[in-house]
């Protein structure tokens, strides 16, 4: 059955007119249809109190989409079956309003039909129907009712607290702020005066996730427009290029709004030339591509999306949105890990963005042998897991010239592999070898001895050009870790899947980061810190103030060569995954689904059937 649509609504009241207009004799005066139908309240609270043993309806209430069940039982006896919603057969008006409202849902991305609609509109519309005997009014008006309200607490549930619980979902890398499941207030809707106003204001008022809801509407538009797959003769495309693709990729630009052909003709694109580089280079960027307007596989790929993929991932992405709402934090950081980028807001607008590399994705074979790990717990058993996690932190201090303590996973894989090709690769690098707290010569280092259990040495990088960790260490608590850094290894901020490190996040642009996280500090400004990490001073005159300044720069806070700096005031951090979002410009992004947590959401969000989507993660 389809839904039932505003138009149907009218075009019931509408058949009502029509009736009513082919009587030959002026009407009577019609009665109320609580009049007519001989409404009795006792009699509806006990129906409504039956149909919840009732077997001819025990068939609605087992359907999971009853996901309160219990809820709902508990609630109406408290009241003694006094109903929330459905108090007579005098409330077209509202279940009108309420269908439309729940019609609507489509636009957050949610299923319309999760919300009992034809369920709704059949029992109640059934139940004022006058022009046919009908002995079970007063049955259907309490159908109407249950499914009214469990559709009301869940539409609510969504909007407020997102259809899954991520914390579930991934409850080992998501620990971003969300609504604890103690506070999270079911009932908050069967306690409103007015139920439809209070269905509108939830809405999400996130500017990004009403962004993203434009950009929903946009693709919804491209679902009945031919979309066909897009096939190259050449393995790359320059300019100068020819191709019989090019008239095809022109025209799935210009579908998608990056092309504007009001000043040119089709035929113009059987070469490519300028006309079309900037829309794809523009195209590339906003697709995370490398913008060097090289059309190559990605690129094609790219284009031969298909409108359903992409409205998928906008709906992925606005449940991510309902999950948390950080936009009314002031002044943070923002790490989008898909993305690769780094965020520095204020006041809900962009300040700088720079590039990030993030952890490495799970092997294909990472469930697998992490099963085989839980069995035997032998650390040769256990898979890599580099993937950077969701969190929320501030930073409070930084980290000049670090030191790096190697992990025992590090030490084990990639320490090994480089002493096996070169043995004197701990000096060349920097390292310093310890045993038992004591510093040893690094000829004693045994690499046999690297792959036992419990390894014997603790093997750390002196600060100097070589640190893994760079110059700069930007330090939050969090329970993985993890941390920001620089870095010595430039190469992979020039790809365009940035996935590369062991977990901890790689800053492009440090400096940057350090005069942004410094403005306004009460001791330290970015001359002193390049002053110190051995780079030259923008400022020459700072060069001789920070030498008068340095021991109380650096008292109690120095180790060496390595510095922490302590911030006057902590600054929010946010590492997040959007794979699809509207830029300031007013512009869509899409990302590539870097970890594979689109893939896991779209079981919960699009399951083959309604059990598998609730048991265990609205609750």
């Amino acid at each position: 059955m389809k839904l039932l649509t505003l138009k149907v609504i009218l075009l019931y009241t509408l058949s009502l007119l029509v009736i009513s207009g082919c009587r030959q004799e002026a009407p009577e005066p019609e009665k109320k249809l609580n009049e007519k139908f001989k409404f009795n309240e006792t009699d509806y609270q006990n129906t409504l109190k039956n149909r919840f043993t009732d077997e001819s309806f025990a068939v609605y209430l087992k359907d999971p989409s009853f996901i309160y069940l219990d809820s709902l039982k508990r609630i109406y006896t408290e009241r003694n079956f006094k109903p929330f919603f459905i108090k007579s057969y005098e409330e077209k008006g509202f279940v009108d309003s309420l269908i439309i409202l729940l019609e609507k849902s489509y636009e957050h991305g949610l299923d319309p039909e999760f919300y009992h609609l034809n369920s709704i509109a059949s029992e109640f519309y059934n139940s004022i129907n006058d022009t046919i005997n009908n002995p079970h009014r007063l049955t259907q008006l309490a159908n109407s009712e249950l499914f009214i309200n469990n559709a009301v607490i869940t539409y609510a549930y969504h909007l407020r607290y997102g259809v899954v619980n991520p914390k579930k979902i991934f409850p080992n890398s998501y620990t971003l702020p969300v609504v604890d499941l103690p506070k999270r207030d079911l009932l908050e809707p069967l306690r409103q005066g007015n139920i439809i106003r209070y269905l509108q204001d939830i809405q999400p008022k996130n500017e990004k996730y009403k962004r993203l809801q434009a950009a929903l509407k946009k693709f919804y538009n491209y679902k009945d427009i031919e979309w066909k797959i897009i096939k190259t003769e050449n393995k790359k495309l320059e300019t100068g290029s020819t191709d019989l693709s090019l008239v095809q990729i022109a025209e799935r630009l210009i579908r998608l709004g990056y092309l504007d052909t009001s000043k040119v003709k089709m035929k113009d694109f059987s070469i490519y030339t300028s006309l079309l580089l900037d829309p794809v280079k523009k195209f590339q960027r906003l697709n995370g591509l490398n913008d060097d307007g090289v059309i190559g596989k990605g690129t094609i790929e790219k284009l031969n999306q298909t409108p359903e993929e992409y409205i998928t991932k906008i709906k992925i992405n606005l449940e991510r949105f309902r999950w948390n709402d950080y936009s009314n934090t002031s002044k943070y950081l923002l790490v989008n890990i898909p993305d690769f980028k780094l965020y520095a807001m204020e006041n809900r607008k962009e300040i700088f963005n720079m590039k990030v590399c993030t952890g490495l994705k799970r092997p294909s074979n990472y469930q697998k042998h992490l099963a085989i790990y839980k069995r035997t717990k032998k650390y040769y058993d256990k898979p890599d897991d580099w993937e950077t996690p969701c969190l929320s932190a501030e930073i409070s201090y930084m980290v000049l010239n670090p030191t790096w303590n190697v992990p025992a996973s590090i030490i084990r894989e990639e320490i090994l592999r480089e002493m096996t090709k070169d043995s004197n690769y701990l000096h060349i690098k920097n390292f310093k070898a310890y045993r038992d707290g004591i510093e040893i010569n690094l000829n004693e280092v045994n690499i046999e001895e690297f792959s036992s259990e419990k390894i014997p040495y603790t093997i750390v990088q002196d600060p100097g050009p070589g640190n893994a960790l760079g110059k700069i260490k930007f330090m939050f608590k969090n329970p993985f870790g993890i941390y920001l850094h620089d870095t010595p290894s430039r190469t992979p901020f020039s790809y365009s899947n940035r996935a590369v490190s062991h977990g901890c996040v790689r800053v492009e642009k440090p400096l940057l980061l350090s005069q942004y996280i410094l403005r306004g500090h009460s001791m330290w400004n970015i001359d002193y810190l390049k002053i110190e990490i051995g780079q030259e001073a923008d400022d020459k005159s700072k060069i001789a103030e920070y030498r008068k300044k340095r021991d109380e720069l650096r008292e109690n806070r120095s180790f060496g060569k390595t510095t922490e700096i302590v911030l006057d005031k902590i600054i929010p951090l946010f590492i997040d995954y959007y794979t699809a979002w509207v830029d300031d410009n007013g512009e869509i992004n899409f990302r590539d689904d870097v970890y594979g947590k689109d893939k896991i959401l779209m079981k919960y969000l699009f399951p083959e059937n309604k059990l598998q989507q609730m048991i265990g993660f609205l609750k």
